[in-house]
């Protein structure tokens, strides 16, 4: 499973380009405004753009560190065969949502790349491609959850494993 750490560090290391970039944007566009008196609209554009990219591999990111929104006070109170049921129905239902997420987003960018930007005129596809690339990421990191999930229940009490 190291290789999904490579991944990650990857995709971690693309996130925090998108943003730095984005921020650069923005202060280009605050000093072409207020400083030159002259618009910057690709500035605008290519922000929100790459505010985009960084919202949706951030999310990957998220599900990687399992430091995703998840309320667990209900859960944890539960016998462990029951949490493990719980977790693994959760995942299921994650793996469902970032499939359709896929399965539209897809649609979504084959239409959209015939779409140009306004004042870039980058295709819109290319922005749209961040949703089914980051929901794969996101379903390859939640079937590594759930191994994970799976194989400390499984070996839970034995010598050498963390109790579940």
């Amino acid at each position: 499973m190291k290789y999904l750490d490579y991944l990650n560090k990857a995709v971690t290391v693309f996130t925090g380009l998108m943003l730095g970039f984005m921020t650069v944007l923005v202060l280009l566009q605050i000093f072409y405004r207020y400083v030159l008196v002259s618009p910057f609209p690709q500035g605008q554009e290519l922000a929100v753009y790459a505010m985009v990219y960084v919202v949706m591999f951030g999310s990957t990111i998220a599900v990687h560190n399992k430091s995703h929104i998840a309320v667990t006070f209900i859960v944890d109170r539960f016998p462990a065969p029951m949490k493990f049921a719980l977790r693994m129905v959760a995942y299921a239902a994650m793996i469902v949502f970032f499939a359709l997420i896929i399965y539209h987003g897809w649609g979504l960018m084959m239409r959209s790349m015939r779409q140009m930007s306004p004042t870039t005129g980058i295709p819109v596809g290319y922005i749209v491609a961040s949703l089914p690339i980051s929901s794969g990421i996101s379903i390859i990191y939640i079937l590594q959850l759930m191994w994970n999930e799976f194989t400390a229940f499984r070996f839970a009490g034995q010598p050498g494993h963390d109790q579940y």
